[in-house]
């Protein structure tokens, strides 16, 4: 059954029409290429700082408080303006109240790391040829209880240009041992 698809698919391509098809093909492809290539933002690189990443499942609303932390480089001869950064659809937000994780006679209060905190609305300038590092506040309105977020974030410049690095962030350590303390008691 294979083989026979195969050879039609064989015989339609030394046709004239398959012919187009794969002209055609190939050429939106190589748009598909260069669209992207021009959408993107040139010479900025993103790395993730996995120190200061982590979430916690908050328990005074329910969500997941998430904090990400990136180091730009920016490799230009021109500033780089960012204006929002995207995580799994979730916009930055300005982080106003603190962040306390709870046991059941323990409570830890979280800091947030020491350097820049981006929040969306508030335009954030990479100079050129420069180093830096920014950390983000999301919330999210998901709760889990996995030891691990995979996800995507997407930086965007005020130009609509974009750069994109996949995440790991692991929930935060004084939280799991909450939960082994708390699973032991039962």
């Amino acid at each position: 059954m294979a083989e026979q698809i195969l050879k039609q698919i064989f015989e339609f391509l030394k046709t004239p029409t398959g012919h187009w098809f794969i002209l055609i093909s190939v050429s939106l492809i190589g748009l598909w290429i260069v669209y992207n290539q021009k959408r993107q933002i040139p010479d900025l690189t993103l790395e993730q700082i996995r120190d200061d990443s982590w979430f916690i499942t908050r328990d005074d609303n329910h969500r997941l408080a998430i904090i990400l932390a990136l180091k730009l480089t920016n490799k230009s001869g021109g500033p780089i303006m960012l204006k929002n950064c995207r995580l799994s659809g979730y916009s930055p937000r300005d982080l106003s109240t603190k962040l306390v994780v709870t046991g059941h006679d323990k409570a830890f209060e979280l800091s947030p790391p020491e350097y820049d905190q981006f929040v969306a609305g508030n335009n954030y300038v990479i100079n050129p040829y420069t180093e830096c590092k920014i950390w983000m506040y999301y919330e999210s309105r998901i709760v889990t209880m996995t030891g691990m977020l995979k996800t995507q974030a997407i930086l965007r410049d005020t130009n609509r240009k974009r750069k994109s690095i996949h995440v790991g962030i692991p929930r935060q350590e004084q939280q799991i041992l909450i939960y082994r303390e708390e699973a032991m008691r039962y």
